[in-house]
């Protein structure tokens, strides 16, 4: 397998001086294609801000993230977000959803936003899958949580990316709809090939990933 995104080297410390927080301390981590890895650790080991950095969501103090040798932190704001929106998918714990759009909305808005005509065909496709083809017309606040994750994963896949990034997506739901959300996110793994990354607390999560990388103070000691 060949890597589609590497950290090397990575620092990222909040603050100066006496109130200076080492988040990440020369981290450094490859992930394979097609792979689903999760990142575990105790809280306030870094592993959200390792993700963070890996979507491009925050600045490094130091060190790189490549996209198959293409460092996205030296990258401008404007090509990063471009760059973000055809090559990454985000799933967060508390969905992100906007409230005043229905779930239909929700999921075209990275087409929308890059004033591209959707794929309807690939649309439909995807909400069939996820089971939510029969809620479109409705607003996050009319859904479960299940159903919203559910709705996240779809917006976050509708771009076709290569990369899928998730931040405890399963934090927020009962544990029935955990695993749901947990076997669909295997489901579109195997079926669309997607390298899928994520963040998770719960051991039981982790351990039906492909590989599990352990980070704690901010460093990888276990792969």
């Amino acid at each position: 397998m060949s890597s589609v995104v590497a950290a090397k080297d990575l620092c990222k410390t909040y603050g100066t001086g006496e109130n200076a927080v080492n988040a990440l301390r020369d981290c450094s981590v490859q992930f394979e294609e097609k792979q689903f890895t999760a990142i575990i650790g105790t809280s306030g080991s870094g592993k959200s801000t390792l993700l963070h950095l890996l979507g491009g969501l925050d600045t490094a103090s130091s060190g790189e993230v490549c996209y198959q040798e293409k460092n996205i932190l030296s990258m401008k704001d404007t090509e990063l977000s471009a760059f973000r929106r055809t090559h990454i998918g985000f799933v967060f714990q508390f969905f992100d959803l906007i409230p005043e759009l229905t779930a239909k909305e929700n999921i075209l808005l990275p087409s929308m936003i890059d004033s591209k005509k959707p794929d309807m065909e690939r649309f439909s496709q995807l909400t069939e899958k996820l089971g939510i083809a029969g809620r479109l017309t409705h607003y996050p606040s009319e859904l479960s949580g299940g159903q919203q994750q559910r709705v996240a994963i779809a917006r976050a896949l509708i771009q076709k990316p290569q990369v899928l990034l998730c931040d405890e997506p399963t934090g927020n739901l009962d544990s029935a709809s955990s695993q749901e959300v947990l076997s669909l996110l295997h489901q579109m793994q195997k079926e669309e090939g997607q390298t899928i990354i994520m963040v998770t607390h719960d051991p039981d999560i982790a351990a039906q990933a492909d590989r599990v990388v352990r980070i704690e103070d901010g460093r990888v000691i276990q792969q």
